[in-house]
C-alpha cells in the first residue's frame, strides 16, 4: 500500500509540479487531509476493541480511540478470557454516542437498570477515520488500493483552490490565469464529489451481509428480542 510520500508524489504529478516549485508540501498535505476526511465519512475504517471499565456506570469514555467517527455495536457483559464463545452475544439494545468537551462518551441505555461494573469488559465495534502511513497518527494505509486515485483527485482539486485564493490576494496577478486554475480546481473537486456520492450509494446498497432477521417460530430466541 502507498505511504504519504507516494500519495503526495501522485498529487504533485497531477498538479504538474513534481519539484514543488508552486505547491509546497504543506498545501498538498492539507488537500490530502480534506479529501481523506470526505472519503472517511462515506467509507470509514471499521474496527473493534475490548474496553476494561475503570469504574461503575452507564457512561464509558472512549477517549482512547483515536479519530473515532461512530459506534456500530456494543456487547456487554463480555468476557475476552472465556474458553467458549457466548452465542447469541449479549448485545446492548440501546446505546448512544455523545461528545463531552470533544471527548467521546458511550452511554448504554439498559432497560432493566443494570449497569457495567469496575473491571468488567465491554466489546465495541466502531468506525474511525481512514489512515495513510506516515500521515498524522497513521502507521498503515487503510484506504483500499482502488480508491487511492480518488484521494489523489480530491487532494489535487483542493490544492488548486488553495492556490487560487493565494493568487487572488497577490498584487499584479493575471486574473485570467487565476480563473483557469480555479475552474480546473472546481472541476476536479466536482469529479471527486461525484465519485464519493457513487461510492456512498454503493455502500448503502451493499449493507450488512446478515441482519437480525425475524423469528422462525416461537422457540426461535435471538439476542435483543
Amino acid at each position: 500500500m502507498s505511504t504519504l510520500g507516494t500519495i503526495r508524489d501522485r498529487v504533485e504529478v497531477m498538479l504538474q509540479d513534481t519539484g514543488n516549485a508552486i505547491w509546497d508540501t504543506t498545501v498538498i498535505d492539507e488537500g490530502i487531509n480534506q479529501a481523506l476526511d470526505q472519503y472517511s465519512l462515506v467509507k470509514p475504517l471499521h474496527m473493534e476493541t475490548v474496553i476494561t471499565l475503570p469504574g461503575d456506570g452507564h457512561e464509558i469514555a472512549l477517549s482512547g480511540i483515536a479519530d473515532l467517527i461512530g459506534v456500530l455495536n456494543v456487547w456487554w457483559p463480555y468476557d475476552s478470557a472465556a474458553t467458549a464463545e457466548t452465542w447469541p452475544p449479549n448485545r446492548v439494545r440501546g446505546f448512544r454516542l455523545w461528545w463531552d468537551d470533544a471527548q467521546a462518551v458511550l452511554f448504554l441505555e439498559i432497560d432493566d437498570g443494570a449497569q457495567p461494573k469496575t473491571d468488567e469488559e465491554v466489546r465495541v465495534w466502531y468506525t474511525k477515520r481512514q489512515t495513510i502511513e506516515n500521515f498524522g497518527t497513521g502507521d498503515i494505509t487503510s484506504i483500499q488500493g482502488e480508491h487511492e486515485s480518488l484521494i489523489i483527485l480530491g487532494a489535487a482539486g483542493h490544492a488548486a483552490m488553495s492556490r487560487t485564493v493565494d493568487l487572488i490576494e497577490t498584487a499584479g496577478t493575471d486574473l485570467y490565469q487565476v480563473g483557469i486554475l480555479g475552474t480546473w480546481g472546481q472541476r476536479k473537486i466536482r469529479e471527486f464529489e461525484t465519485q464519493i456520492k457513487a461510492l456512498q450509494r454503493y455502500e448503502a446498497r451493499r449493507g450488512p451481509s446478515w441482519g437480525a432477521g425475524w423469528a422462525l417460530d416461537k422457540y426461535d430466541v435471538r439476542s435483543g428480542r
